[in-house]
């Protein structure tokens, strides 16, 4: 057997969350896959929730499917490991995640990134998810996917040891994935590509369904309620974008302002996939060729990066008298972006 071994990845379209960019590192190239991937991502929701790390509020804002979507996507096998068959099938931790990349498995789950990123011991934790997808004995370390060890998204390596420690010290409590699936334990995802066979094809009713829902702000929670039905204060659709300007002026208020970027950034990236969508229903042949409404379309993409890097800015330089600014840009993305995709769904 080799010494080393890693699985393909590639660069991921969307970045926000770390379930959204694992599956697009994973197949977001496939040409397969992209007809399950651009008939999803549509709608967007939010609601406070408690932050996991520091207790505060926090607004979540996701694109449905959200952290379930490894789970749903059909291009993607998907197996539940507890921590109990981990050591059952493989003693430890770093055995059974070399044994499950030497069977074409990526290995997904929370792990404590202080024990990771500190060489000296941390009196806190910092529970994260951790994308595993190669591994070098030689080196003794493993190939991971993360935003915890740069400013942005990256791929970078991480030793035996620290994974090892970083997996040991999470309980069933800290394990946020398997609580948010309430399966109450604690455990680790395998995830293998299942690109041999067609299971889906682009489904245009359900692309246009979907965008009139986005449009109107429609409650989609009905479509999900055999899974789950939690969540009472759900903002969905085109109001997003009022949820996040109203939680960006919160943030700019106050003695010590809280720069808190994910909910914004989640939504410049669905407009970056809105985006990568048009124009795939365009080359298919979907939609006609209309350069008006790329565009335009670019325009919304380009307000809400504008929006995403001030607030980045404002996190750096401490100034915070620009909320009129965020208005403009978010509010003027939301106002162009509901008169395109109301002609998007009008065509389709």
């Amino acid at each position: 057997m080799s010494n080393k071994k890693i699985l393909p990845v590639s660069y991921p379209m969307i970045t926000s969350w770390q379930w959204h960019a694992t599956l697009f590192s994973i197949i977001g190239d496939d040409e397969r896959a992209k007809e399950w991937i651009y008939s999803n991502y549509i709608q967007l929701r939010c609601y406070n929730i408690e932050e996991i790390f520091t207790g505060d509020e926090m607004l979540l804002a996701d694109m449905m499917p959200g952290s379930s979507s490894i789970k749903e996507c059909p291009y993607l096998l998907f197996s539940l490991m507890t921590k109990e068959q981990v050591e059952s099938y493989c003693g430890d931790i770093i055995t059974f995640i070399i044994k499950t990349i030497d069977l074409g498995g990526y290995v997904y789950g929370v792990f404590d990134e202080a024990k990771i990123l500190c060489d000296t011991g941390a009196d806190y934790k910092f529970p994260h998810e951790l994308f595993i997808f190669g591994y070098d004995k030689d080196k003794q370390e493993f190939n991971v996917g993360d935003f915890t060890f740069g400013d942005h998204y990256s791929y970078t390596t991480v030793s035996f040891e620290d994974v090892k420690k970083g997996y040991d010290i999470i309980t069933a409590a800290d394990d946020h994935m398997f609580k948010d699936d309430y399966k109450g334990r604690r455990g680790l995802y395998v995830i293998q590509k299942n690109l041999e066979e067609e299971y889906y094809k682009i489904d245009t009713k359900f692309i246009k369904d979907t965008l009139v829902e986005y449009l109107e702000a429609k409650d989609s929670k009905n479509h999900y309620r055999m899974m789950r039905n939690r969540f009472t204060d759900t903002v969905f659709g085109v109001n997003v974008y009022d949820a996040v300007l109203k939680q960006i002026g919160i943030q700019l208020s106050g003695d010590d302002p809280d720069f808190d970027i994910r909910a914004l950034h989640l939504v410049y990236d669905h407009k970056v996939l809105m985006n990568e969508r048009i124009k795939y229903l365009m080359e298919k042949g979907i939609l006609e060729y209309n350069s008006e409404i790329l565009d335009s379309y670019m325009e919304v993409v380009n307000l809400m990066l504008t929006a995403r890097n001030l607030l980045i800015k404002c996190s750096i330089t401490g100034k915070v008298d620009c909320l009129d600014r965020f208005e403009k840009y978010i509010m003027g993305a939301k106002e162009k972006e509901i008169a395109i995709l109301s002609k998007v769904a009008e065509l389709l």
